[in-house]
């Protein structure tokens, strides 16, 4: 058990030292959703709090991608 135990400490500290070889990208991915067009027309209803009340019935066209849409992953 020591012996495996040590094994698999040597084998961590050598994939930190070559992940540390890697050039580094950060971005916002939790945004990225929010910024892609869309390739399809999608229409949503009015959500609770943004009803118009001289118009109840009407829809909203999306211009960008929504989060949570089925779409926003291909956007």
């Amino acid at each position: 058990m020591y012996k495996e135990a040590l094994t698999q400490a040597c084998w961590i500290e050598a994939m930190q030292e070559e992940l540390n070889e890697f050039e580094r990208l950060e971005m916002d991915v939790k945004t990225a959703f929010l910024n892609g067009n869309l390739r399809e027309e999608v229409y949503v209803s009015q959500p609770d709090g943004f009803m118009d009340p001289v118009n109840p019935n009407h829809v909203y066209k999306l211009k960008k991608a929504l989060y949570g849409l089925k779409q926003a992953s291909r956007a």
